[in-house]
This record gives structure tokens, sequence and C-alpha cells, in this order.
């Protein structure tokens, strides 16, 4: 292993550690949770003939939670190329890991040699990728996107060395077939440059539809505004005769989805219930963006209450709170649990909930009345609820704060701040174990 020197600034100099080429692969996908040894179980497994060296899992500075990377050094080049062969997109903790060689400086052509594929099938994984485009030239990476429940997203993602063998791809693998669904290859599009086609879309999800429309009904609604490559309305069952409320209309160029959605965009065809129309969005992506405005919507008039009692219920919640005003909803958590005698399943009480008063008026009365009397025979906590990264910045910060008041920093005009990054040395005392250990900072 060679130390390399690395600029800070003009008073601080740090070394990192580069590894031998052709003994290191870098691994990705790996669970948050994952630890050295856990990663080295798993390579023994699969071979144990293979040897490692040593396991770098990368960590964010403070918290140290993992980044779901990893820099693994094997004791000789055949042992790395056998490890790539047969560990490469295996499963760890239900997550596939994707192993490609460590390069110092990462790759040239990142973005000329990358290419983008849609319309894959549910069923696909990346290795299956992975094999059929490594027909075209030697793959770098191939990754599948997927969803929270391990179905394909339907594209993915294939990096080449170079952009000669990424151009080839382009013209021999697109119209290729995967489980019957014909791929579309196309030079793949940094974040930067698609934003000019980020409103371009042609899926319409439309809400408050007659109960007793069809899918024929609803492509006869929009039929005036362009061509329709499909048109489907959401029933529970297939046997229903009442649809659900919603449904989604796909159009084939995105100019026509734009009209129609100006055109029809809060017009009444249930009394009172104008139609709701947007862009159609995936599942996860939908969920997010609601509970996004919903946060907008109803922020400082959500409130947080703890300590409750394990026997209380959502109705009594919000009865127990409607004398500090309107309640919106009230919503106790719960979790499942198994009883370990008779083995049937519960639900308990996490001994907290939420409230949502109509105003952010009523919900600081709320939190005062609280602090001021007993609820449910005991004394509840309650404070306007925030969301996990807002509450855990504020936490970082005042952790911060105590410390430096404790810890005052001295000579803090004389001398600049050390860097927040984190300094790793090989231990040469013990050859034979090849282990990292955190080193502290060095004024060179």
């Amino acid at each position: 292993m060679d130390m390399l020197p690395i600029n800070i600034s003009k008073e601080w100099r740090v070394f990192i550690i580069i590894m031998k080429h052709g003994t290191s692969l870098f691994a990705t996908g790996l669970p948050e949770d994952i630890s050295e040894g856990a990663l080295i179980r798993h390579f023994e497994h699969i071979d144990r003939t293979v040897q490692i060296r040593s396991i770098n899992i990368l960590r964010a500075y403070g918290t140290m939670k993992s980044h779901g990377t990893a820099i693994i050094d094997f004791a000789s080049p055949e042992d790395a190329e056998r490890a790539l062969d047969k560990a490469n997109y295996t499963e760890i903790s239900g997550k596939e890991m994707q192993l490609m060689w460590f390069r110092v400086g990462g790759i040239k052509d990142r973005i000329t040699g990358n290419v983008f594929v849609k319309n894959l099938p549910l069923e696909c994984k990346s290795k299956e990728l992975y094999e059929l485009f490594s027909e075209v030239g030697k793959v770098v990476s191939c990754r599948v996107r997927y969803n929270a429940n391990g179905t394909c997203r339907g594209y993915g993602y294939v990096q080449f060395e170079n952009k000669e063998t990424a151009d080839k791809a382009l013209a021999e693998m697109n119209g290729r077939e995967i489980r019957g669904h014909k791929i579309d290859v196309g030079p793949f599009k940094a974040r930067g440059s698609r934003n000019s086609s980020i409103n371009m879309y042609n899926n319409l999800f439309v809400k408050c539809i007659p109960r007793k429309y069809t899918d024929e009904d609803l492509r006869n609604l929009f039929a005036s505004c362009g061509e329709i490559v499909s048109a489907v309305i959401i029933k529970e069952r297939a046997e229903d005769k009442e649809n659900r409320g919603f449904g989604f209309v796909c159009f084939k160029r995105a100019e026509d989805a734009k009209a129609a959605e100006e055109k029809f965009k809060n017009v009444q065809i249930v009394e009172g219930q104008p139609l709701y129309i947007c862009r159609a969005l995936p599942l996860e992506e939908h969920r997010k963006k609601m509970r996004e405005e919903r946060y907008k919507q109803f922020k400082d008039c959500n409130v947080y209450v703890k300590n409750l009692p394990e026997d209380v219920n959502d109705e009594q919640l919000k009865n127990e709170f409607s004398q500090f005003g309107h309640v919106l909803s009230a919503r106790v958590m719960v979790e499942k649990r198994q009883d370990p005698t008779t083995g049937a399943t519960e639900f308990k009480s996490k001994g907290f909930g939420f409230v949502c008063f109509n105003n952010q008026d009523e919900a600081k009365k709320a939190v005062q009345g609280v602090g001021e009397q007993q609820l449910f025979g005991r004394s509840l906590v309650a404070a306007i609820a925030e969301k996990k990264e807002d509450r855990m910045a504020k936490f970082s910060h005042g952790m911060y704060q105590m410390h430096m008041d404790m810890y005052p920093p001295m000579y803090h005009n004389v001398r600049p701040r050390r860097p927040h990054v984190c300094i790793l040395r090989y231990d040469f005392r013990r050859p034979d174990r090849g282990t990292h250990v955190p080193v502290s900072y060095t004024h060179l």
C-alpha cells in the first residue's frame, strides 16, 4: 500500500490509504447496519479459498452511519477476480450487493460510457442485465432500480469502460428482448441536462371520477385532447360495478397530456367534486409528495403527545383534546406484537400519538393546556410536531453547542479549525490482520 499526500489547506496535510491496483474491489448496495465481520462471513460462505486482507466500510463522520459502500482489499488479484465472479449481485441481508474494481480517481468516461436502459420487466435483476450487456464488451457496473417491494422499476444503468463500447451497445442492444419485453437503450444524461424536459409527461392521474364510469367512458371524456394510448379506472375487484373514483389516462404525446390537464382542471362531472388532474407518479413518489403537501398544509397545527396510557385509542384521544379546539384527526401509534405463549397477534400502543387541529392557535392552546392539567389521569407531554430531519438537526446543533460550552476552543483566533475528515492508517504492527485504525490529526 502507498501513502498519498493531499493538501487540504496551507497549514494542514493528511495522508489517505491507496489500495494496490488489481487487488481491491468497491462494494455498493450494502445494508446500513452491515459490519466488517458480517461482510467477511458472507464472502467465506460463497468461497472459503478467497483471502481478504482488510475491509473498510465507508461511514459518515460523527454519526459513523454506513453509506452502504465498502472497499475490500484481497490478498492477491486472483482472489479479487474470484470474488468478483462469484459474489457479484448476491444478496446480503435482503439487499443486492454490487462489486466493481476499485479505481483511484474513478472512471474516466463516467458520463459518455454510461447507457440508460428502460422498459425492463418487473422480474428483471441486475445480474440478468449485466450478463446480457457483457456480450457487447466489458461492463464496469450495472444497476437496476427497484421498488420497496423488490420489483424492478422498469429501468437501469450500464457503465462501460469507454465511449466506444457504449456506442456499440446503443447500436446492438436497442430493441433486444428480456422476458418478452423489448428494451429501449439510450445515452445516459446527467441530472442537470434533464431539466429542460422535466415537465414533459404523457401519463395523467385523474381523481373524483363518477363511480359508475367505465374505462370507455374515461377514454371518451379525454378523446378530444389527442390520441390516447390507454385509459384505466381503478376498481377494488375486477367484477365490481363501481370504481374507486380515480384512474389514469396515458396520451401518445406530452403536449396532448398538458392540454388535457389545463382543459379539465376543476371541471365538475360529479356535483360539488371538481376533477383533480396531475402528473401520474410512481406510488412511492406520490406518497412522498402527498406527505410533503400535507405537512405544509398543517405545519404547526399538529401536536405530538407522549406518555399516553396503553389502553387509549384514537377516539378517546380525539375526545379528550376536543376541549382545546376542533380536532381534524387523532392517531395513537401502535406496534404489532405476538404473544409468546398463545402466538396470537395484537396491536399495542407505543405510548405516543399525534393530534391535528384546525389552526395553529388551537394547537398552541393544546400544548399549553396539557402542561397545566392532567389528562387520562396522568401528566402528558405535548409539543408541536416536527419532521424527523428538523428535529435531528436541532438536536445535533444543541449537542455541539453544549460541547463547545464545556470544552471551549483554545487559541481559536490563532490556528484554523481542524477539518472534518476521518483519517485511516494501515496498522503495520499487525500486518497479518491488515486492519485499519483511526488516527488523530497531525499538524505538519
